[in-house]
């Protein structure tokens, strides 16, 4: 019996665990942020979409935008035809977390889009997957971030 369980243990295929290149990993969803974001400077619905996955969440500012691709994809084309919208903004910072098994990553940037709040930062807040060695986002979420020492001000003005 003994025999048996060590025959049978030495035959399994072992299993090789190939080690993630992390740093590489970061450079690429970089470059899918900074394509994102030209894209949404650019006004180019289109070019976003291409980015995304079809079965992700996509998170607005409202608390009622709880959007899939399609629903996203008519409302980025209706809010980029109007021409005043001027969609100019810098990232002031930005984190990239890869996980371990190197196939997801969480990315948040931060910046102020002046076009919606010049006193209220946003944060983006993405989760991509990588599919066939490219980057996609399956779920963003665009977020208002006031300061805490402004929520009272905040909450007094919703009155």
């Amino acid at each position: 019996m003994l025999v048996a369980v060590i025959i049978i243990t030495a035959c399994q295929t072992k299993t090789k665990i190939v080690p993630v290149d992390t740093a590489a990993a970061k450079v690429a969803v970089t470059t899918v942020l900074d394509e994102y974001n030209s894209a949404f400077k650019a006004k180019d619905a289109n070019a976003i979409m291409t980015l995304l996955t079809t079965d992700g969440l996509y998170c607005g500012t409202d608390s009622k935008e709880l959007l899939d691709k399609a629903s996203l994809s008519n409302m980025m084309n209706q809010t980029f035809a109007d021409t005043s919208l001027k969609v100019n903004y810098s990232i002031d910072k930005r984190e990239i977390r890869i996980a371990t098994d190197g196939n997801s990553a969480i990315a948040v940037e931060q910046m102020f889009f002046k076009a919606f709040s010049q006193k209220i930062p946003m944060r983006m807040v993405y989760h991509l997957v990588k599919t066939n060695d490219n980057w996609f986002f399956d779920f963003v979420s665009w977020n208002f971030i006031p300061n805490n020492e402004d929520l009272g001000k905040l909450n007094k003005a919703l009155e």
